[in-house]
């Protein structure tokens, strides 16, 4: 491995005198080593990992290049709109022999067994105030969508009109509840179609917009230090800010919480801090939303069509046989199947503000 590094740091144009290196972490898709020398400090090296889900790496040069680039555009406007959130120092590097990304190194993750509530909802509130910033940061890349690598530069994977595609998409949120339904959810699919026709309305009145937000916002990729909450490793996406700033909300309220038993996120035994993860997502709320009632009510209906997907994605994967993909990252049959009561008894119960 200390060969691998060594070529990296060549290629990066980094010296390797006085290298030392440790194992960091392991994500889904990358092993991560924790560098320095005697001219850079502390530096963290990504590669992909040759087994990511049960699947062999396949080197894909356009996946790779919209990845690391995006990744580094990310960091760039993260770093424009509030300095330091995100490592200062990025490079990348792709092609057939080595793929690499090279970044500085934030510090150890945030450590739900160390924190209070009380220091929940202040990381939560400070992560929600650079969610709104970044929302307001105009994005100059053309399309929306994840994002893609064409013509030598980064752009959305959507080429098509976003307002078109935001009606389609929000209509067809009116036959989610017949998902339920259908699966035995009678009485409970009624209470969500209710709520169907309150908010889908609401959602088509509303203006989206577009900006560089986040998908992947969780304990695995906050960090923690003196100055505050730092950011690593997003999963950038072109789309309105409200739906992912709904998405954390969701995740931290729900997802994590009853994750468990997937092999991807069982480690971490977030169950265990089911206050401190809803102390997070109430202190980002707050931050985001700074008070408005008309944006915790935005950001309420996006957190509810959040779980709402979630639940019907799960309902879908007890109708067909499981991949081995899918069982890591959701458990077995019967994980998927404990959670669905669950999540139904959350969408009868929600609040929208």
């Amino acid at each position: 491995m200390k060969a691998r590094i060594e070529a990296a740091l060549q290629l990066a144009g980094l010296g390797k005198n006085g290298l030392q290196v440790s194992y960091l972490a392991e994500g889904a898709w990358h092993e991560a080593y924790l560098i320095s020398t005697t001219e850079t400090g502390p530096l963290v090296v990504r590669f992909p990992k040759p087994f990511s889900y049960g699947k062999p790496f396949v080197y894909n040069e356009r996946e790779l290049r919209a990845e690391y680039g995006g990744r580094g555009l990310y960091y760039r406007l993260a770093n424009g709109v509030s300095e330091g959130i995100c490592p200062p120092y990025y490079t990348y590097y792709v092609s057939t022999e080595l793929s690499f990304t090279i970044e500085t190194y934030s510090g150890p993750v945030m450590s739900l067994a160390a924190a209070n509530e009380a220091e929940a909802i202040r990381w939560g509130a400070q992560c929600g105030q650079f969610f709104r910033q970044m929302d307001r940061t105009t994005v100059e890349l053309e399309g929306f969508g994840f994002l893609d690598w064409k013509d030598g530069k980064l752009a959305g994977d959507h080429q098509q009109d976003f307002r078109a595609y935001w009606v389609e998409d929000t209509e067809g949120y009116l036959g989610s509840w017949e998902r339920l339904e259908h699966a035995g959810y009678g009485s409970e699919a009624a209470v969500v179609k209710r709520m169907l026709e309150e908010i889908v309305p609401f959602r088509l009145r509303r203006t989206p917009g577009l900006s560089l937000t986040n998908r992947d916002v969780s304990p695995e990729n906050l960090i923690i230090c003196e100055a505050g909450v730092r950011l690593i490793d997003p999963v950038p996406i072109v789309y309105d800010g409200f739906a992912f700033a709904g998405n954390v909300l969701n995740n931290f309220n729900t997802l994590f919480p009853s994750f468990h038993r997937s092999p991807r996120y069982e480690r971490h035994r977030f169950d265990r801090y089911r206050p401190l993860l809803r102390a997070f997502a109430d202190g980002f709320l707050e931050g985001y939303a700074q008070g408005d009632p008309e944006m915790v009510y935005a950001l309420r209906v996006e957190q509810y069509l959040m779980l709402l997907d979630l639940t019907c994605d799960h309902i879908g994967l007890l109708e067909r046989e499981m991949t081995e993909e899918a069982m890591l990252r959701y458990g077995d049959k019967a994980a998927v199947e404990e959670r669905i009561p669950v999540y139904i008894a959350a969408l009868e119960q929600f609040r929208l503000s």
